[in-house]
Order: C-alpha cells, then sequence, then structure tokens
C-alpha cells in the first residue's frame, strides 16, 4: 500500500490521522509512524485501511462519514483478546466493527 496514497485519501476525504487511529484500532503514533517513516504498513493494517478506502472513496464529503457509529457498544478487553479479533477482523477483510456486528448478529440468528 502506498503511503502517499493514503495521505492524499486522508485529506480527500477531510480526515485526520488520528480519525484513521480510531478507525483500525491504532494509536496516533502508530499511524504518524506508518506514513511518516520507512516502516511499512502491517499487512493487517492494509486490509483496514483498503476497506475504509473503498467505503469512503476520494471526495467523499467529510459530514457525511460518522465519527463513531449512532448506536455505541463498548468493550474492554485485554491487549491479546483485543489483537485476536482484530485478526479475526482483517481474515474476513472487515473493520473491527463490522466483523464484531458480523458475529454478533448471527449468533442472535442462531436464537431465532
Amino acid at each position: 500500500m502506498d503511503k502517499k496514497e493514503v495521505k492524499a485519501w486522508l485529506k480527500a476525504i477531510g480526515q485526520d490521522r488520528e480519525w484513521l487511529a480510531s478507525q483500525v484500532g491504532a494509536a496516533r503514533l502508530t499511524i504518524n509512524t506508518w506514513l511518516s517513516t520507512a516502516r511499512p504498513i502491517p499487512r493487517r493494517a492494509q486490509v483496514l485501511i483498503a476497506s475504509l478506502m473503498e467505503q469512503y472513496p476520494a471526495g467523499t464529503p467529510a459530514s457525511s462519514i460518522p465519527d463513531t457509529p449512532e448506536n455505541t457498544l463498548v468493550l474492554t478487553a485485554d491487549e491479546s483478546t483485543f489483537d485476536a479479533w482484530n485478526e479475526a477482523a482483517a481474515r474476513e477483510g472487515k473493520l473491527l466493527r463490522q466483523w464484531a456486528c458480523d458475529v454478533l448478529t448471527e449468533q442472535a440468528s442462531k436464537d431465532e
């Protein structure tokens, strides 16, 4: 994934690195490291960023991009559990929040 492309995309949708960090479950400092140093963007993060770029193509007005979902569920997990969730989501090419919603919906439909 080209770092210049990611930076240009963020600018084109009116979002900053803080927003990207919140979307991929990383710290802003981590995003800065990925985009401003020779360190490559990890594959898992590349999948998540590519998904965001597809969901919000360049030119999408910032006002139409939610900062947080309308309904919010807050989960607390230790680092290894959170990493396992992120990895499971990335394997399916999804953002963690979408993966979690899909898993919860699937489980709820089993009860019907």
